[in-house]
């Protein structure tokens, strides 16, 4: 039973095995009426390094299908060899469209519910992966619809194929996975990692010869459903306030050496 006075709350227990061989019971009650500076905020604790060496992880509560080691993931015959296709590669990134959490699955370490993803991604694009990678990072964290308008207006390649992957990425969100309200939904991630090169030959007067690179490229989108923070970074920059707090605290820290 939850005290009287706290409204929408939802609970959630996390039951795994310690290592005594006990069960233990982690309860986390997380009110729904935060602010969204509030939420990415308890988010921006997953940077932090909080496991040791001595802790354990807790046991694994969500479904994966089994990765089969002995075959390549591409399905291509011959040895397996561990140092082809490391890194991302799009069966790894469609992979994490087959594991599956529990309902109202709540996050232990931030006490909010998991948000639903969608993965997509977009093979062998003939554009450059620099180019490409100031169109994702003009796109990160804004909404997947405000994002596909704003990519239109831009009338570069990058932007206008980045535009496409979105646009496929809604219509899976909608039609595979069901989500109900698939404009609510934000782009978290947003990357191209090159994947082949095809190179050609280019002749020049004299007999002299150039090598042309016709470079491909992998481009990988994570939408996540809500409401995407306000900065672009992987953490909120601080601000002028924040920054004199802390030369403030580091003033009142100093000490004198070999004082009495």
């Amino acid at each position: 039973m939850l005290k009287r006075g706290i409204s929408l709350v939802s609970a959630a227990r996390l039951v795994h095995s310690g290592p005594d061989g006990c069960s233990l019971v982690r309860t986390t009650i997380q009110s729904t009426n935060l602010s969204n500076e509030e939420k990415w905020k308890r988010r921006e604790q997953f940077g932090k390094p909080t496991i040791q060496r001595i802790e354990k992880l807790s046991s694994k509560v969500y479904f994966s299908p089994e990765w089969p080691l002995d075959k390549r993931p591409n399905g291509d015959e011959g040895p397996v060899n561990p140092l082809m296709n490391y890194g991302t590669t799009p069966e790894k990134w469609e992979y994490y469209n087959k594991v599956v959490w529990p309902p109202n699955y709540i996050v232990p370490e931030t006490g909010l519910p998991k948000p639903k993803e969608v993965f997509h991604c977009r093979q062998s694009i003939h554009y450059s992966p620099k180019r490409m990678w100031h169109s994702c990072q003009f796109a990160k964290r804004m909404n997947v619809d405000e994002a596909i308008l704003q990519l239109r207006y831009k009338l570069t390649k990058g932007c206008l194929i980045l535009a496409e992957v979105l646009e496929e990425a809604k219509d899976r969100a909608k039609n595979e996975f069901h989500i109900e309200y698939p404009s609510e939904m934000y782009i978290a991630e947003a990357f191209p990692i090159q994947s082949e090169i095809v190179k050609g030959a280019r002749r020049a007067a004299r007999e002299q010869w150039s090598t042309i690179r016709y470079r491909y490229i992998h481009l990988y989108v994570r939408l996540e459903e809500g409401q995407g923070p306000s900065y672009k970074g992987r953490a909120k920059h601080k601000d002028g306030w924040e920054k004199m707090d802390d030369y403030y605290t580091y003033l009142r820290s100093r000490q004198i050496k070999y004082s009495i």
